[in-house]
């Protein structure tokens, strides 16, 4: 019954789209997962190790955050812009990923700590409470002869 069910999946999808289109749907697909593991790869291993680290650095001046700074004000609201929307874009695919195959919760977790809201951090401790999450990154890291993550 079942080998009869794939049958006729198989013969409606060969009649409706062809198999030309399925077999470029599919290179497109596994090419798109390749592209995306080696940019999150990318992005994982160039992070400061101590990233999640969520402490501010006290200066004689001000508190200071230990990421990087920048100081023309126009560049600095570009950046802003182009860090949002690429974390809106990682957190919506991120989402789509919990369903699909792929790295949902990283993608995820890379979205968000891109992104400025309130609370952020609080939600960025909670996805890193995950073994499973925190294994990954840096099993990442790991294998780029990185220094893995330091959590709280």
């Amino acid at each position: 019954m079942l080998r009869e069910y794939y049958n006729n999946i198989d013969k409606y999808l060969n009649e409706t789209i062809g198999a030309d289109f399925i077999f470029l749907t599919l290179v497109i697909s596994i090419a798109s997962a390749i592209v995306y593991f080696i940019i999150i790869s990318y992005v994982i291993t160039q992070m400061d190790n101590r990233y999640f680290i969520r402490r501010k650095i006290i200066t004689n001046e001000a508190i200071v955050s230990p990421h990087l700074r920048l100081t023309n004000n126009n560049l600095t609201k570009l950046v802003n812009i182009a860090k949002i929307i690429f974390g809106v874009c990682l957190l919506l695919i991120g989402l789509v990923m919990l369903v699909l195959p792929g790295q949902g919760l990283i993608t995820i977790l890379i979205g968000l700590s891109l992104l400025p809201f309130p609370g952020k951090d609080k939600l960025e401790q909670n996805i890193l409470s995950r073994k499973s999450v925190r294994t990954t990154l840096n099993w990442i890291r790991i294998k780029a002869k990185k220094a893995p993550f330091t959590f709280d």
